[in-house]
């Protein structure tokens, strides 16, 4: 074997470096999902006040299915603000799932020796979706405070934008890799 290399078998060559590329993507992608996302005051069915605090495929329940009547700020008058502010932040926890899906399942075609397109792409658009998150997220989270909504985001976010930008750092570095499919 070659220096560096830790195992060659069938046009899939593990070296170190790429190793490290996939294990420290799956690690961000592992953190950003179990890390807490946002916590929210609100009422509960029983109309006691409980502050929720979820991680990322939970947050799309709680930010999309609050009925603001639920929060201990509602007013009548600013309800459609309100409803707007919820569709804004709810965005992101949608963003990130999709993202850290596809890119945990296609970051495996890293290890190829000739990557192929269909596993590259998805890959590499998945690093848009992550570095894009923080965007509805901290808009929703300014126009939800401005309605003063007891609402704030943990730190999942962050290692969804790093596992982003490391996803779109390592496939503009192999692009080199992808199959030609010279003769179809």
């Amino acid at each position: 074997m070659a220096a560096g290399v830790l195992l060659h078998w069938r046009g899939i060559t593990i070296t170190l470096k790429r190793a490290m590329q996939v294990g420290g993507l799956l690690i961000l992608l592992v953190l950003g999902a179990i890390l807490p996302y946002v916590t929210m005051e609100h009422y509960n069915a029983r109309t006691e006040l409980v502050r929720s605090t979820v991680q990322l495929f939970g947050a799309g329940g709680l930010l999309s299915g609050t009925d603001p009547s639920y929060l201990p700020s509602y007013d009548v008058v600013v309800r459609s603000q309100m409803n707007l502010a919820f569709n804004v932040i709810g965005v992101a926890p949608g963003l990130q799932e999709v993202g850290t899906v596809v890119a945990a399942v296609t970051c495996w075609g890293l290890f190829f020796d000739e990557i192929n397109k269909f596993l590259w792409w998805p890959l590499h658009l998945s690093g848009y979706v992550l570095v894009v998150v923080p965007i509805p997220l901290l808009v929703g989270l300014y126009m939800l405070r401005a309605s003063r909504v007891t609402v704030s985001v943990g730190p999942a976010w962050v290692p969804a934008v790093l596992a982003g930008l490391l996803i779109l750092a390592v496939t503009f570095r192999a692009r080199s890799r992808i199959d030609s499919y010279g003769g179809i």
